[in-house]
């Protein structure tokens, strides 16, 4: 998929949630929100490495670091509609997968268990990643499901479900959050 539409579904979703006007969540943005200068970081290292443009994607993922304290690696697919409230530490690594309309708090961190590019986790769509979430290795987190903050997730998280504890445990959401 191209960048554009899911760049302009994280900005949407950035200025519903905000409730802000179109100019003034551009401005925010694109000069002042971590998050989403990430996200546009990303997004671009992610085109031209399918495109297989050489360094390019390296240098943005390197600014992204340095400049917003956010490591996405190009590889990664991050469906639109992301949103990144406060950043700092996040850790997006080799082949994760996120769905549409996530939420990713600081701490973040997704990655491989024994250090192998392909054995990450995919995340469903509408998930929220609490603060200091880990979830790690070749595992499903489903559709519409809550990780606590601090949590371990090293198995499958079941659709609709909270997932809370280190090693995390899931149970059914039987309220809104």
């Amino acid at each position: 998929m191209s960048m554009c539409p899911r760049l302009r579904r994280d900005f949407r979703r950035l200025a519903d949630i905000k409730g802000w006007g179109t100019l003034r969540a551009l401005f925010d943005g694109v000069f002042l929100d971590s998050g989403f200068q990430a996200l546009i970081a990303y997004r671009c290292a992610h085109t031209l490495k399918n495109w297989s443009v050489p360094l390019l994607p390296a240098v943005l993922r390197r600014w992204s670091i340095g400049a917003c304290a956010i490591d996405i690696v190009p590889q990664a697919d991050i469906a639109g509609g992301c949103y990144i409230p406060h950043g700092l530490g996040i850790v997006i690594g080799g082949a994760s997968v996120i769905g549409e309309d996530c939420t990713i708090l600081q701490g973040v961190t997704l990655g491989e268990a024994r250090f192998s590019t392909d054995a990450c986790p995919r995340i469903g769509d509408r998930v929220t990643l609490g603060a200091g979430a880990k979830i790690l290795g070749r595992i499903e987190i489903g559709d519409d499901t809550f990780i606590g903050a601090n949590s371990v997730v090293l198995d499958d998280v079941p659709p609709g479900s909270v997932a809370v504890g280190a090693p995390a445990v899931a149970r059914p959401r039987d309220r809104e959050l």
